[in-house]
C-alpha cells in the first residue's frame, strides 16, 4: 500500500515537472513566432502607413495601416 502511494506520488511529481517544461517551451515558441513574424510585419505596415500619409490621396489608407499596426503590436503583449 505504501509502495503504491509512493509510486503515485512519484508519477505526480514527474508529470508535474513534464507539464511545466512543456508549458514553458510552448510559451517560448509562441514568443519566438510573434517576434519573428508579427513584429516585422507591423514595422513594415507602419512604414507603409508613413509613405501613404505623405501623399494627399492615400491618407485614409495610411491611417488604416496605422490602425492595423496598432492591432498587430498590441497582439504581441
Amino acid at each position: 500500500m505504501i509502495t503504491l502511494l509512493f509510486l503515485i506520488f512519484v508519477f505526480m511529481i514527474v508529470f508535474g515537472i513534464l507539464g511545466l517544461c512543456l508549458r514553458l517551451t510552448g510559451g517560448v515558441l509562441k514568443l519566438a513566432c510573434k517576434l519573428i513574424f508579427i513584429l516585422p510585419i507591423g514595422i513594415l505596415c507602419a512604414a507603409l502607413g508613413v509613405v501613404f500619409c505623405c501623399t494627399l490621396i492615400l491618407i485614409p489608407l495610411g491611417i488604416a495601416c496605422f490602425k492595423l499596426t496598432g492591432s498587430l503590436l498590441t497582439a504581441l503583449v
